[in-house]
């Protein structure tokens, strides 16, 4: 099958270690419980797919830490293990009493190990995604199995799936007094990725505070809410190298819907951030392929991020099927540029001259 595979990935590995270097500049600036949580390189809890997380957990609950007792500990270095007892406000996967134990370890370091990131402490409020373990309840990931939340509880929508009913409870967070409190509300709402939460987002976007309708335009994007779009191009036109910019700016690539292909032309023209260019032309030249963005992506063969001039290239690749913007099989990094070269050439000599219209 020759090299392309094999360096594709390279490519895309580079650019992951970039968005990541982002991540860590960034991590500072995020003041939602992220501190704790930042021991291997993840995405942060703002960002965390509640949905899934769900999904793959046997025991999924919501509640109030009582208290943390520490057990003995035979290791080596800073890592604790701990029991932590929490009053269950809800049981939205699996059944239990009113209060839950659950064994966890918490390694103090950030950046430590890749393990052991979260720190329950009392009178916080958590959801749990847990598994039952040596007849225990275990946290189904060190680093993302449990996600703070306010204590504000929605009302029991009885028999409706979990879904329904996390929704609720999310939804009655929005009004918590406590700025962080309600912001972790938007961001799991973000989380569920459920359109009916939609109207409740818009009227955050409307009229909650600045960083509360920022993070509200990003979970109305996570639920496929294409009509906030033109806010994302005025959001990011200012650049993405902040929370919640950088967020939308990756969620742009989860975009599957073709009627969303004006609006992401309209960012990508407007975008100084490499991140929001790099993401809106593969989501348009990999998996919309939508003849209408090739101008767009002809115009990007001379991007100043050399990612972003190959992410055009190989967008042109998959739209037009020209040879001059293919590269040979067996290629090799250093093949990038001069195939650039020529498909500029194409450009400008026939493609530029023939109609794009949507498929």
């Amino acid at each position: 099958m020759g090299n392309i595979p094999k360096l594709s990935a390279a490519m895309q590995k580079l650019k992951i270690h970039r968005v990541w270097l982002a991540i860590l500049l960034t991590s500072l600036a995020v003041f939602l419980f992220t501190a704790r949580s930042w021991c291997r390189l993840m995405l942060p809890p703002s960002m965390a797919d509640v949905r899934e997380l769900a999904e793959k957990a046997p025991f999924v609950f919501r509640g109030q830490v009582l208290t943390v007792i520490p057990t003995t500990n035979t290791e080596p270095g800073p890592r604790i293990e701990s029991i932590a007892r929490i009053q269950v406000d809800r049981w939205y996967r699996g059944k239990g009493s009113t209060e839950a134990l659950l064994r966890f370890a918490y390694s103090g370091e950030i950046f430590a190990n890749g393990h052991d990131c979260i720190d329950f402490r009392p009178d916080t409020y958590w959801v749990v995604f847990a598994a039952e373990r040596n007849r225990e309840l275990e946290l189904i990931d060190d680093c993302e199995g449990a996600l703070t939340i306010s204590p504000r509880l929605g009302p029991d929508v009885g028999k409706a799936d979990w879904l329904t009913q996390m929704e609720a409870d999310f939804l009655a967070g929005l009004n918590d007094p406590d700025s962080v409190a309600r912001l972790a509300s938007i961001q799991r709402l973000g989380g569920l990725k459920l359109a009916s939460s939609r109207d409740a987002l818009h009227r955050v976007i409307d009229n909650g505070d600045n960083a509360d309708s920022k993070w509200a335009v990003y979970a109305a994007l996570r639920t496929g809410d294409q009509t906030v779009l033109p806010l994302v191009k005025h959001l990011l036109a200012k650049g993405d190298r902040e929370l919640p910019e950088w967020a939308i700016a990756t969620e742009l690539q989860s975009i599957v819907d073709p009627s969303a292909v004006p609006n992401l032309i309209a960012i990508l023209e407007s975008a100084p951030g490499e991140l929001t260019r790099s993401r809106v032309l593969v989501t348009l030249g990999e998996k919309l392929k939508d003849p209408r963005a090739v101008p767009s992506l002809a115009a990007h063969l001379s991007d100043p991020d050399h990612y972003a001039r190959y992410d055009a290239l190989d967008g042109l690749k998959n739209i037009t099927h020209e040879e001059a913007c293919t590269l040979p099989p067996e290629w090799k990094e250093q093949d990038i540029e001069p195939q650039i070269s020529r498909c500029k050439i194409w450009w400008e000599r026939v493609g530029k001259f023939q109609s794009w219209t949507q498929n």
